[in-house]
């Protein structure tokens, strides 16, 4: 199983936010896995994880993670 395209956008109603869209030839027991792309200095970042998706395959989104995830994971990193 693989996701080799890059994301897209995708948006379930106006008022939620944009999703990460990918092609994916991964099925349901994929939810929750992270998505690893670069931030800006070329590092390996969590960008995203499985949340949305057929059943049957053929893609797969994920929320958009940017700096209000990353505050809240090093907020609960340092508390442990």
């Amino acid at each position: 199983y693989q996701c080799p395209a890059k994301p897209g956008r995708l948006s379930l109603a106006p008022e939620q936010p944009t999703m990460y869209r990918i092609g994916c030839t991964m099925t349901g027991g994929a939810s929750g896995g992270g998505w690893i792309g670069k931030n800006a200095g070329g590092k390996p970042a969590l960008v995203s994880n499985t949340s949305i998706g057929p059943v049957t395959g053929g893609w797969l989104a994920g929320p958009r993670l940017g700096k209000e995830a990353e505050d809240i994971y090093r907020a609960v990193s340092d508390k442990a």
